[in-house]
């Protein structure tokens, strides 16, 4: 049995796929100012084992420019890096408040360099009205060998 979405769900879940957008498109090409806005003023980005944890978006930014310098990417095109995000899965808590799942897989100019999956607590900013990552977890499943971004073990 399927259930109708409401005309306001239906809305909520394409800002939410226009924040998923948002936030590749900035981080690909190294405006990390703009993927900080992507977050909450207190949002929080967990990388892991992979990264650690920041909290509010001096930190987020500052964490990001640092993985902008050491692979190069640029504010004026797609640099070497591109991320695809994929079966992305949107359960609504409230038309205000959202968990988000996708996989991702991140390619550079040598081929895929590391996978894995978001999870995603998103909330509509009561003021704009965008939604923004309360919380972003990133958990890598898998690198190449020679990945840009995850040192080998």
């Amino acid at each position: 049995m399927t259930r109708e979405m409401e005309r306001t769900e239906l809305i909520a879940r394409e800002g939410i796929r226009d924040l998923l957008g948002r936030y590749t498109w900035a981080g690909d090409t190294g405006r990390t100012a703009e993927v900080a806005d992507c977050f909450t003023v207190d949002g929080v980005l967990d990388l892991g084992d992979h990264g650690g944890t920041f909290e509010g978006r001096a930190a987020i930014t500052a964490e990001l420019e640092s993985v902008v310098a050491r692979v190069g990417a640029s504010a004026d095109a797609p640099g070497p890096v591109n991320h695809h995000v994929s079966s992305i899965e949107i359960t609504m808590a409230d038309p205000t408040s959202a968990t988000v799942r996708s996989y991702f897989c991140v390619y550079t100019d040598a081929g895929a360099d590391h996978w894995g999956r978001y999870r995603d607590e998103v909330v509509m900013d009561r003021i704009d009205g965008h939604w923004r990552f309360a919380r972003r977890t990133v958990r890598v499943t898998g690198s190449a060998p020679d990945s840009r971004f995850i040192p080998a073990s």
